[in-house]
């Protein structure tokens, strides 16, 4: 060794520390499913690096935050690029947290003597969320702006101090340019510190416990050492190249794209989160007045809780997944109520209301006020026309009479569905006998037997004259 590298060498404790630390013999050789760790730390290292970079020319302020976005996209050498990364990375780094928690969960890794480790990981997936969150509104648009306002409204859900939270969080009684800067600040100072010392401490929990569970070794491995380095951490590069490909694949295809800017005038508008927050959002739905902190809080804090105890429940050693039915069960009911929530969710966030299929015949004057009453009381949240222009929560409207409906029929299910049919969930809505009379006539003029479809933009359907 040269004089050069004998003194690095020496200064850097490569025999004592590092050499020891890279070249450690691990169980193995171990499966994909155990390079997701370090899949998550370079994905970390990639967040940390576009953001650098997007933040030489963001502004975070409520005047500029919006124009600074579409400047980063359109002008900056790269910009579309390095965002779509940092945003692709967000939710990238959102499904391999939660992979990595799930296949530690099957492996059994909270076993002892390894529990902090595993509430330590527990607490990086929080880190990650708080990640998502924050960074959300940084763009100001409206997708932001109201995901945001949901997002708060939720800590004021909190007994006793849920004033005080959302206060905090928001710089004041609502979300405005204080919330702007105090989410960025949190976004590109709090957070990495806090990120940065659960991943040391992380690591230093798992190389002091070693990895919980691996393959057995086949005859042809016992007699050779797979190591840190080069044998894992060639495998985990390989796999971040894979993800850094999609993530790159992605920015170019479908970049980021911007909706208006935040707090512009927009009735149809409805609010969504993420994909990553959509099962609490949609969980939300299913609970409204006094029983709201019941979606909002008790069964999110539920599941944080059960997370963070599970190590603490059980005195067995076991980590074999036969010896822990019930645990394996309840996380793959819980999965699949997420996965669910989650579809349901995105399948509800999608556009409605902006366009009406109508067949190619003369409405009535009657029909006519009850197209504009169709629209203008958003019936599509719940009801398409052909498949068309709105949601599936309700049925299709298209050929009524053909279902076998007569006027009266319509008039008395929309005056109160619930005395019509029990089990309806559509609302009642208060309309005057005219009015039902009106929108009966036009859903009994959605006849499209041997007629061809013509497609009317909202505003189109709202300028025709009886």
């Amino acid at each position: 060794m040269s004089r050069f590298a004998s003194f690095w060498a020496d200064r850097l404790g490569w025999e004592k520390h590092l050499k020891p630390f890279l070249y450690k013999p691990l169980p193995g050789p171990l499966n994909w499913s155990f390079t997701l760790g370090s899949l998550l730390m370079l994905l970390f290292v990639t967040q940390v690096v576009t953001g650098i970079l997007l933040a030489a020319y963001y502004n975070p302020s409520p005047d500029h935050a919006y124009q600074s976005i579409g400047y980063i996209m359109n002008s900056v050498a790269g910009g579309s690029l390095i965002r779509g990364l940092h945003h692709y990375g967000a939710a990238a780094m959102v499904i391999l947290v939660a992979a990595h928690l799930l296949a530690n969960l099957y492996y059994g890794a909270y076993k002892p003597p390894r529990e902090l480790t595993w509430v330590g990981g527990v607490f990086l997936l929080l880190m990650v969320l708080g990640f998502g969150f924050t960074g959300y509104l940084l763009p100001w648009d409206q997708k932001a702006y109201w995901a945001t306002v949901v997002g708060t409204n939720v800590a004021g859900d909190v007994p006793l101090i849920g004033s005080f939270m959302a206060g905090l969080l928001r710089g004041g009684p609502n979300v405005s340019g204080l919330t702007l800067t105090r989410f960025y600040s949190i976004h590109v100072l709090l957070l990495p510190a806090l990120t940065a010392l659960l991943i040391v401490f992380h690591m230093y929990m798992v190389r002091l416990h070693d990895i919980s569970f691996h393959e057995p070794a086949g005859e042809k491995d016992k007699d050779r050492a797979y190591l840190f380095f080069p044998n894992h951490s060639l495998k985990a590069a390989l796999g971040f190249l894979v993800v850094l490909a999609v993530l790159i694949a992605l920015s170019l295809a479908s970049p980021p794209t911007q909706e208006a800017v935040a707090r512009t005038p927009d009735p149809t508008y409805l609010p969504r989160p993420e994909w990553y927050y959509m099962w609490l959002f949609k969980l939300l739905t299913y609970f409204e007045g006094s029983t709201e902190v019941v979606g909002s809080l008790v069964i999110p804090l539920g599941l944080l809780a059960l997370l963070v105890g599970l190590p603490f429940m059980s005195k067995s050693t076991s980590q074999a997944p036969s010896t822990r039915p019930l645990v394996l069960a309840c996380a793959a009911a819980c999965l699949v109520s997420v996965v669910y929530l989650t579809a349901m969710g995105m399948a509800e966030s999608k556009p409605y209301g902006q366009v009406v299929a109508l067949p190619v015949a003369k409405l009535s004057p009657q029909a006519v006020k009850g197209l504009h009453l169709w629209v203008e009381k958003d019936c599509a949240y719940c009801h398409q026309i052909m498949g068309q222009g709105g949601h599936r929560v309700g049925p299709d409207m298209s050929n009524i009479l053909a279902k076998g409906r007569d006027r009266k029929y319509l008039v008395e299910f929309i005056r109160d569905p619930q005395k019509a049919k029990p089990l309806s969930i559509m609302p009642k809505y208060d309309l005057t006998p005219q009015q039902l009379e009106e929108l009966a006539s036009f859903l009994l003029s959605l006849d499209f037997e041997g007629r061809a479809t013509k497609i009317l933009t909202r505003k189109e359907a709202l300028a025709l004259t009886p």
